[in-house]
């Protein structure tokens, strides 16, 4: 690969779009914000995103400008409808208020595999830990990609991280989640895993599978099933959640986790992960 070479595209996007909002949600942990340029990687290329008027200014180590304009469209999720969804919900005052001050939230769809490793790291921890713990990953064992002024890693695969030990990890402050990532590696690897299969799989059936891995339970499931395995009934139930749950719908403190869920998509069915995460940003910000 060539170093500090770019390319750069436009996409222009008739649908809301808050790319401010929508990277710092919670979402995704490897992007960096630089003077208004967002840093990070999509699949095996280096991209730097930028908001304009009209939509989003991209520079990219993809050479490539129309497999570029289709990674950007697949990974904001630019086919879901959000005029729409805001439109379907209205009724409901505190979703509306919700929608008001964070128009142009959208979901984003991640590679798989690096969204369940990010999630099993975020258990038990707050985002600049998760952000540094999965930098000093990728760093460590993926692939540096050149963009501009930049050096961004791949995250590395299972083949990338065979050899790795639970030491290793330790070492790069993973604490108790390193055992963790190590036993899903060789689950991976020994073929007992296929993220592919899940992206087709019903919601049930791909949460039973991944809730069956060491460091995953529910709401990590659903966190993988929303935000990268294409189930948009996925419903993630933290602490923000759950107080939004308790003071908008009057649920109690004590609710079982199935239970809010089975709620929830009776209340929203597949509009539930856009929910959840509206729910999310608006509990924990405002």
């Amino acid at each position: 690969m060539v170093k500090n070479v770019t390319t750069t595209t436009t996409v222009d996007i008739d649908q809301p779009i808050n790319l401010e909002t929508t990277m710092e949600s919670g979402q995704v942990f490897r992007w960096e914000e630089v003077q208004g340029w967002y840093i990070g990687v999509i699949g095996r290329d280096g991209y730097a995103i930028k908001q304009t008027s009209s939509g989003l200014l991209i520079r990219t180590s993809n050479p490539d400008k129309q497999a570029t304009i289709k990674s950007i469209r697949n990974f904001f999720r630019l086919d879901d409808d959000l005029e729409k969804f805001y439109a379907e919900l209205q009724h409901d005052q505190s979703l509306r208020e919700a929608f008001q001050h964070w128009r142009g939230l959208r979901l984003i769809k991640q590679d798989p595999w690096e969204c369940l490793i990010s999630f099993v790291c975020s258990s038990v921890s707050n985002i600049p830990r998760i952000k540094k713990n999965l930098n000093s990953l990728a760093k460590a064992y993926g692939r540096p990609i050149y963009l501009a002024n930049n050096t961004v890693y791949e995250f590395p695969s299972p083949r990338q991280l065979s050899k790795i030990s639970v030491d290793d990890l330790l070492q790069l402050g993973l604490g108790f989640r390193a055992e963790y990532i190590v036993k899903i590696v060789n689950h991976k690897l020994a073929g007992k895993l296929n993220l592919q299969k899940l992206l087709i799989d019903n919601y049930a059936n791909a949460k039973a599978e991944l809730t069956k891995l060491p460091g995953v339970g529910n709401k990590i499931a659903d966190c993988v099933l929303l935000f990268s395995l294409e189930k948009l009934e996925g419903f993630p139930i933290d602490r923000w959640v759950m107080r939004a749950l308790v003071d908008w719908y009057g649920h109690s403190e004590n609710a079982r986790y199935s239970d809010l869920l089975n709620w929830a998509h009776e209340m929203w069915g597949t509009k539930a992960g856009y929910v959840q995460q509206y729910m999310y940003q608006q509990r924990r910000l405002s």
